[in-house]
């Protein structure tokens, strides 16, 4: 892939990702999909809701413009469990909520998919010498590993542009994470889907991701790591959770503390670091920057190490 074709992909989706969401924000508010706040609510205005269906387009857009280009796309499974990830969410967002049983069944059928077609993950993806082989383990913990950061994700989609940053951030460093396994492409469309989304996303946002958004967010970049070789997926899966560090670690650290509190992790609350942020008094587009700008610089230095290949600097990041 030249860098012609990759700005190309990259463009492709911002636009798309841009122009569909500025349709959803009059057509969502028309038909009633608001999301109305409450007292856990981070945002006082009634708002469009299942905005991520824009940046679905945008990345549809820019595998589009791959095909037409003749760059390698991602493999059938991956392809089946974001659609099969993305239909639940859009229904809970559209139809007035979904059981949860549904959606984490869909989730795990979805990741049961992508392991059972690409395989599991054959050591513990840590660096060396904590790479320990997993044998029959790698499946399960594969699958945990997809479901886990799919929801995760969509834990954090909780104020004006956070989880569609991530996405610039994390879809940027993912396509030169996976450059040698020629699905940069695939990093490229997120980054700039998410890029056309964000604009009117920014706080003050006028229309909110959504399940479908984050969620399938969720589920993409916890799946791109298993379009790799078998050799580089638990190294890449490392990589990969260094780049999304602020959402994974929030997320897991509050999760285990809501747990050990008995609590119904899976019920809306406002525990998380940047739900702090914001009652603090800081404004929504402030953390944002504050944490994406923390999460670039450990992006970079993820990217930093997948080119140094020591484990002394993949500890260090």
């Amino acid at each position: 892939m030249t860098w012609t074709s990759g700005f190309a992909v990259f463009a492709v989706s911002f636009a798309v990702a841009w122009a569909v969401t500025g349709v959803l924000v009059q057509s969502l508010r028309e038909h009633g999909f608001l999301d109305v706040p409450n007292e856990r609510s981070s945002h006082r205005v009634p708002t469009p809701r299942g905005g991520g269906i824009g940046i679905l387009a945008g990345v549809a857009g820019g595998w589009l413009a791959c095909r037409w280009l003749g760059i390698p796309l991602l493999s059938p499974p991956v392809v089946g469990g974001v659609l099969l990830v993305a239909l639940a969410s859009a229904a809970d967002d559209y139809l007035g909520g979904v059981p949860l049983a549904v959606r984490a069944t869909a989730q795990f059928m979805a990741a049961c998919l992508v392991v059972w077609q690409l395989g599991g993950l054959p050591r513990l993806p840590f660096p060396g010498p904590a790479d320990l082989q997993l044998g029959i383990l790698g499946v399960p913990l594969a699958v945990l590993w997809i479901v886990g950061v799919t929801n995760i994700y969509n834990f954090l989609d909780g104020i004006d542009g956070f989880a569609a940053s991530q996405g610039v951030v994390g879809g940027m460093a993912a396509a030169l994470l996976l450059a040698q396994a020629e699905r940069a492409p695939a990093g490229l469309a997120i980054a700039g889907a998410c890029g056309g989304f964000l604009i009117l996303n920014w706080h003050p946002a006028r229309i909110f991701l959504g399940d479908v958004g984050s969620a399938t967010l969720g589920f993409l970049f916890a799946v791109l790591p298993f379009e790799t070789a078998l050799e580089e997926r638990a190294r890449t899966v490392f990589l990969v959770a260094m780049c999304l560090w602020f959402f994974l670690s929030d997320g897991a650290f509050t999760m285990l503390r809501r747990l050990l509190r008995g609590e119904r992790v899976w019920e809306a609350h406002r525990c998380h670091l940047y739900q702090r942020l914001v009652r603090a008094g800081l404004r929504h587009d402030k953390v944002v920057l504050i944490v994406m700008g923390l999460g670039a610089a450990i992006a970079g230095l993820a990217v930093a190490a997948a080119g140094r290949r020591t484990a002394v600097v993949d500890w260090g990041c």
